[in-house]
């Protein structure tokens, strides 16, 4: 038998707080949100956080959404990022979710959340992470790793979320229907719950944490201090809690740190990293066909001295992430979570360096890609969001990655070849198509960043992360 996981984020909201002017409904929903403890598991603790006595085990590091979320706004975000091929709206913000729990910063640089209280997305620093297995088709059970929004009826008591612990070992995480959820990736819109960041949270209960009494606003605090979109980043006694269950991350767990070769269905892919046993290796994919389970490729020799493995791209995996598993047993045997493009268009776009953001906003201009990126192609389409809303700025280009000091922040491309002039629109974003011209060499590397006249700025300016384009 299985019963709701008592572990529930809860909150008391009245309709005037619901049609606040949006920085007043933000502090609103801050100071109301109250985390309710309960007994469904029996706490342990050690130093600040607290254990329940769960663990996931290595056949549980799937995870789903079923997307049943009815609001607009916890979709709207459609706009591609490269540390997360593949998905956009609920789906992306719950990626980012599982992402800050994982060992590593994900994708090799961490970047992706657009806020500066947040910079990096990766943080567990221990023995575990997921596998992103897609969107489920219909809703699984409560074993089947997923996050799904109530369909009919509402949460009792201000609840807002909670998990659901099966008898398998496996969860699943109900966001409450009544509430209006936002995908971000920038703050939550006026009356709306930030989905990324209460995510976060309800991801920690899976993982066998109770409520932290540390200071300095852990995710798994008792209640909320600030707006909360703050659970977005786990802190220090949150890393001490999930270490605690399941290691501080091993000298030995396989790392992947990149991926040649070619990414296409049949195709010779090089997984590259360190740690590969010599013989023995997994390499896991995610599915197609989103039933949970990755797509495996077994018995893997490495070359290089454990440092890259050869596997053909099998049939039925997608774009998403990829994982090495080594012979063993436990977290410390599985490596991160590294994102890759099955069968996508020629090229691929690469986040590089932190942007400035804007001590005014608390954001940081995020810009992002996605489209063909051979000589002569399709095209391609160039993202900028969470930028200064009507604001002139320049995008540069260059033919490598600088990381010169400039103006507070770093700046990236250099040399210099070519500068675009634009201004964002009304809600801080732009778009820009664009092509690799005809005869332009497979393999050529550009860096583009995007630099604004923000007075919101530490020195007057801000700036986009780094984005490389490398060419198909």
């Amino acid at each position: 038998m299985t019963s709701p996981d008592a572990r529930r984020t809860t909150l008391r909201v009245t309709a005037a707080r619901a049609t606040a002017a949006r920085a007043t409904a933000a502090l609103a929903l801050g100071l109301a949100l109250s985390l309710v403890a309960a007994l469904s598991w029996p706490a342990q603790h050690t130093a600040a956080f607290s254990l329940t006595g769960k663990s996931l085990g290595i056949d549980e590091r799937d995870v789903r959404v079923f997307d049943s979320f009815a609001d607009a706004t916890a979709n709207d975000n459609t706009v591609p990022h490269p540390n997360f091929p593949g998905s956009v709206g609920a789906a992306l913000a719950i990626r980012k979710a599982h992402a800050e729990w994982g060992s590593l910063p994900v994708g090799g640089n961490g970047l992706g959340d657009g806020l500066t209280s947040n910079p990096v997305l990766g943080s567990g620093g221990a023995n575990f992470d997921n596998t992103w297995q897609g969107l489920a088709d219909s809703l699984p059970g409560i074993d089947g790793n997923v996050h799904t929004a109530m369909i009919g009826g509402a949460c009792a008591g201000g609840v807002v979320a909670y998990v659901e612990s099966g008898v398998s070992g496996g969860w699943r995480i109900v966001y409450c229907d009544q509430f209006t959820w936002d995908d971000g990736p920038g703050p939550a819109v006026a009356g709306a719950l930030d989905l990324q960041g209460i995510a976060t949270r309800e991801i920690g209960f899976t993982l066998g944490l109770g409520h932290s009494t540390a200071g300095g606003n852990p995710t798994m605090a008792p209640a909320l201090s600030g707006a909360p979109e703050n659970l977005r980043s786990i802190e220090a006694d949150d890393q001490a809690g999930i270490q605690a269950i399941y290691g501080v991350l091993s000298l030995t767990k396989p790392q992947v740190t990149g991926l040649g070769g070619a990414a296409l269905t049949g195709g010779a892919l090089t997984v590259q990293g360190t740690g590969f046993a010599s013989s023995g290796n997994e390499v896991w994919f995610t599915a197609a066909a989103a039933t949970g389970d990755p797509v495996k490729v077994s018995g893997l020799v490495s070359t290089a001295g454990g440092t890259a493995l050869v596997v053909v791209v099998p049939a039925g995996a997608q774009s998403g992430d990829v994982l090495v598993k080594v012979p063993g047993a436990g977290g410390s045997s599985l490596s991160n979570a590294f994102p890759i493009v099955v069968d996508g268009p020629p090229g691929a776009f690469q986040l590089t360096g932190p942007g400035l953001g804007s001590t005014a906003t608390g954001l940081v201009p995020q810009l992002t890609g996605e489209g063909d990126l051979g000589a002569g192609g399709a095209g391609f389409e160039l993202f900028v969001r969470l930028a200064a809303p009507s604001t002139a700025g320049v995008l540069f280009v260059g033919l490598g990655e600088g990381d010169i000091p400039f103006k507070g922040g770093v700046f990236d491309p250099v040399p210099v070849i070519v500068e675009v002039p634009m201004t964002t629109d009304g809600v801080g974003a732009f778009t820009l198509p664009a092509v690799i011209p005809f005869g332009t060499p497979a393999g050529t590397e550009l860096v583009l960043q995007l630099w604004l006249a923000d007075g919101g700025g530490p020195q007057g300016v801000t700036a986009s992360n780094g984005l490389r384009l490398v060419t198909g």
